[in-house]
């Protein structure tokens, strides 16, 4: 499988994410961490790295160590009911995932719960799925205010404001 992150710019999703250095981060759809990696570099808080595949999480596990990072916490999961708590989390991100997920309704409605007040969640997706105003608006029916975008021809992004 081609590397999906090829195609966005690390620093423009972490521009979105609005990271200052103190932020407990989600992250759905880890994969090896080719986001989760920069992540939690920019953070001094923890990154939750969920993803449904156990062997790319070893990955992540094998790359956090390689470079010294000990804030990652890794778990096999996928978007449906979280075990988190209400207002968990300071940022989320969910990398190519929710176009995939089986309930999108439950998945922005557990998003939205898990996110504190002022709280930023940003989705990523295939452009040519069309389905960056579906997804922006099961954000918005969850509580979300949101603006999407696109970073290029193929890949869009939805962010997600929890006021």
């Amino acid at each position: 499988m081609a590397n999906k992150t090829t195609e966005v710019s690390t620093a423009e999703v972490l521009e979105l994410l609005e990271i200052e250095g103190g932020e407990k981060v989600i992250v759905f759809g880890a994969g090896n961490g080719d986001l989760v990696i920069p992540i939690a570099h920019k953070t001094k808080d923890r990154v939750t790295a969920l993803e449904k595949d156990e062997a790319l999480l070893e990955e992540l596990a094998l790359r956090a160590e390689e470079e010294t990072l000990t804030n990652i916490d890794r778990m096999p999961s996928g978007l449906g009911r979280l075990n988190f708590p209400d207002a968990s989390f300071q940022r989320g991100l969910a990398a190519f995932v929710l176009d995939n997920t089986d309930d999108p309704d439950l998945a922005a409605q557990e998003m939205y719960r898990v996110t504190i007040e002022k709280g930023i969640m940003v989705a990523l997706g295939y452009s040519r799925d069309h389905s960056a105003d579906l997804l922006a608006d099961k954000l918005t029916k969850a509580g979300f205010e949101v603006t999407q975008g696109d970073f290029n021809e193929e890949v869009y992004y939805v962010k997600a404001y929890k006021a």
